[in-house]
């Protein structure tokens, strides 16, 4: 166990250009078949909520990270969305966990982020966890570092798939009930017009 962690770190470590697969692949020498990543997307919004996504990729989808998956900040609207359909159209297996605002409020942006994280996780099988950032202490054996969406291919799918939902939400609910905040155009985040409203 303690080599495996140190093999991840220095793994996790290593400068790239696109998130490679490198870490999943030490994980599947270790006997690991069912490698889930977790993300979150709208920790650092004002308003909306925070919605996490566990992601299980097809190995065809992992492996060398053949389509280009990336952090979903660092993707143009439209690749997002194509890489949002290339993950759910597969064979990968996905799950989404939601904190709504009210969870924000109450309970604090880094509580509300893990809730929204297990509750990803609660409907995944899997063997080992990847997690950007934050430490789930989760039951099973788990890997958490900073950076895991531009690290991990896994992470970064669940990048994609939590960001790609997030947005979804808040231009199909957050903006019809609240059309004043031009959640349209914001997403919940603190653009200079969202402030100034």
């Amino acid at each position: 166990k303690i080599l495996l962690k140190n093999n991840l770190r220095k793994l996790s470590s290593t400068l790239v250009n696109l998130p490679h697969s490198s870490i999943e692949e030490e994980l599947f020498k270790h006997g690991f078949k069912n490698i889930v990543g977790i993300d979150e997307a709208g920790r650092g919004s004002l308003a909306g909520p925070v919605v996490s996504a566990s992601v299980i990729l097809e190995k065809k989808l992992l492996v060398g990270n053949p389509f280009k998956f990336n952090d979903s900040k660092k993707l143009p609207f439209k690749s997002r969305k194509q890489m949002f359909n290339q993950i759910i159209n597969s064979k990968s297996i996905y799950s989404i966990g939601v904190s709504n605002n009210y969870e924000v409020d109450n309970e604090g942006i880094v509580k509300a982020t893990k809730n929204s994280m297990k509750k990803s996780l609660n409907s995944i099988n899997y063997d080992y966890a990847l997690i950007d950032s934050i430490d789930l202490m989760t039951e099973r054996p788990y890997f958490n570092f900073n950076k895991a969406d531009s690290i991990s291919v896994s992470v970064a799918a669940a990048s994609i798939i939590a960001k790609v939902c997030r947005d979804s939400l808040m231009l199909n609910v957050y903006d019809k009930l609240y059309p004043d905040y031009l959640f349209k155009n914001n997403k919940g985040y603190g653009s200079k017009k969202h402030i100034e409203i």
